[in-house]
Order: structure tokens, then sequence, then C-alpha cells
């Protein structure tokens, strides 16, 4: 979205944000519910919880004709706008950019929404299915910056990985999540132990997790800014997504193939769509199969020419792009 916005400086009038990272953006402060009871759930969501935003967006009603609100991922706060939009002071129409696979909204809530985006055509169907009702929808995907991540030139990629300690003919294998059970790494962890006990060349990298495997052959990176994740994955030759639930889209997978991994993943949510017709990508079947993982593992060396081949630039570029994106976007909203 930062990228969006300063391509398209004047699209957004008002972007009231939990954070400060956008210099044109109005604070608004996130809250905690204090307590789950659903009597008290929509007084602690207009009073509490999403208080900031519904107070600015009150005042932005008395000043304007008419306002497009773009929810960006945030049921709870599309809840507190769907509880207020009659009570606003001019016209609105309300618009959901959802990032998950599964809805879990109520139905009166979704007939205040106006128009939903998604990020993949399976999300859509599938909750198209799920829900008797579901507004106006438009799937626009997601895509990835091609200028942040790319495959290096083979020059680039030998000094790279000399900068991080390995050789141009080292196999790495890349692990990236946070700590959250239904990211797999304990699945990982099991695929680790039995694939290092038969070959002891190759390498681990583990971004994003606090956890740990005790192996000379691993590293763990921990939590590293976006700039610093595409240094890594730009020398890895394998990528697996050992996810365990249904996945919006998969963002870091898509990062992991256009840097020139292969990737091994799951089958979750998204993920078949998002990886259709892409070369050296391989799904598993049983997530908690680990010979199944290190099936796909080997059939990705082999293919690969154990990490040697991947896919060009030009290639990576072309794949989710952002401008597609963007174009899409854009339109969906106007």
């Amino acid at each position: 979205m930062e990228k969006f916005i300063d391509n398209n400086p004047d699209f957004f009038l008002h972007i009231l944000s939990p954070t400060r990272a956008l210099k044109s953006s109005l604070y608004c402060k996130k809250r905690n519910f204090i307590t789950w009871r659903k009597s008290f759930r929509n007084i602690q969501l207009l009073h509490w919880v999403s208080r900031d935003y519904v107070r600015a967006l009150k005042k932005l009603s008395k000043t304007s004709d008419r306002l497009i609100i773009v929810v960006m991922d945030d049921q709870y706060l599309l809840q507190s706008i769907a509880l207020i939009k009659n009570k606003l002071k001019c016209e609105v129409e309300l618009v959901f950019s959802f990032h998950g696979f599964n809805l879990n909204l109520e139905a009166k809530v979704l007939k205040s929404v106006d128009k939903i985006l998604w990020l993949s055509q399976l999300g859509y169907q599938k909750n198209n299915i799920s829900y008797k009702y579901l507004p106006n929808s438009i799937v626009v995907g997601n895509a990835v910056d091609s200028q942040l991540f790319y495959p290096l030139s083979f020059q680039d990629y030998k000094t790279a990985r000399k900068k991080k300690g390995y050789s141009e003919d080292e196999e790495i294998l890349i692990w990236m999540a946070n700590d959250r059970p239904k990211k797999g790494f304990n699945i990982f962890r099991n695929i680790v132990n039995q694939l290092l006990e038969h070959n002891k060349e190759v390498k681990i990298i583990l971004i994003g997790t606090s956890q740990v495997i005790d192996h000379p052959n691993v590293i763990s990176i921990g939590r590293i800014p976006n700039n610093e994740v595409a240094k890594y994955l730009q020398i890895g030759s394998y990528y697996m997504f050992t996810t365990l639930y249904d996945e919006g889209f998969g963002l870091s997978l898509i990062e992991a193939y256009k840097s020139g991994n292969a990737v091994i993943t799951t089958n979750k949510g998204a993920i078949p769509e998002v990886i259709a017709g892409l070369d050296y990508s391989y799904q598993v079947e049983d997530e908690y199969n680990i010979d199944l993982w290190l099936n796909k593992l080997e059939q990705a060396r082999e293919e690969t020419k154990y990490g040697k081949l991947k896919i060009t630039k030009e290639k990576a570029s072309s794949v989710w792009s952002y401008d597609k994106w963007e174009s899409k976007f854009y339109n969906a909203i106007v």
C-alpha cells in the first residue's frame, strides 16, 4: 500500500491508520476487547476498540457529500463502520479489501458492505457457496514488488552468497514465518531432522521465528526488515511453505519464488491458484506426511539440478506483478 500511495498520492484523501508509518495518515489507535461477552460486543467496538476511527469518520462525514470508505482486511473495524454507516452525515460506500480465505462476518454486516475485494477466485467461490448473500465482489489478486524480489544475476548471486558465508554450489533451504502454530514450524523441524540425516550438505535458513533447530547446518535469523528478507531469499535454492490453514494468498511464497527459489508448499486455501502454472513449484497433498515433503523436495532438487536452474528475472517480473494489481485495485474502487 505504501507503493500504491506513492504512485497515486491523491487517490486516498484521508488515511486512518493504527501506525504512523505513512506520513499522510491520521493516527487512530486500535484497542483490544476488554471482555468477549457477546452482549457488550457492539458497545466495545464503537466506544473502545474502534473509537478513534468512529470519531474520525463521523467528523469527516459532516464536511463531505460522499465517502468511499475502504477497510483494509480488518473485520472488527468493518463491523464498527457497518454499525454507524446509516448514521453518518453523507452518502457512504463501504468497500472491504479482504486478505484472508474464509470470511467470518454476520449477514447483517455483509448487507452494509457495498463491495468486497478478494485476493483469489478460489476464496470468492468458497465464500459464495458458504454465504447466502455476498455484496458486489471483485477479484483483484495480490502482488509482490519485482524491484525488490527478483533473481540475481549469476555473478551477483555468487557475491551475495559469499557475503552471507555460503558458496555458489551449496543448496540452501529457507523457511520463513512467524511463531504461530498454524504456520507449521513443527512440521518443518521434522522435515529438517530427517533431511539432514541423509543430506548433510544441505544448509537451512530460518527467518521470522524465534524458534531454532539445533544443528550446525541451520541458522535462525529471526525477524528482519522486508528489504533484508529479499537479500536472504535471493541466495536460496528452495523455499518450504508448511502452512496448516487456508491461506488467503501466501505472500511469502511468491516473494521466495520471484527471488529465484523452487517452492514446496501445502495446498491450503488459495495456494493452488497462486502457484498455478509456475515452473519449479510443488504441492504436498497431506501436510502432516513428512515423507511427502521429502519426496517433493527431492523432485525439486533433481529438476533444478540441485539448485542451479532458476527462473529468469523477466519471468519473475511477470508473476503476480505489482503493476497489474495496482490497476485492478484502482479500478475496483473507483
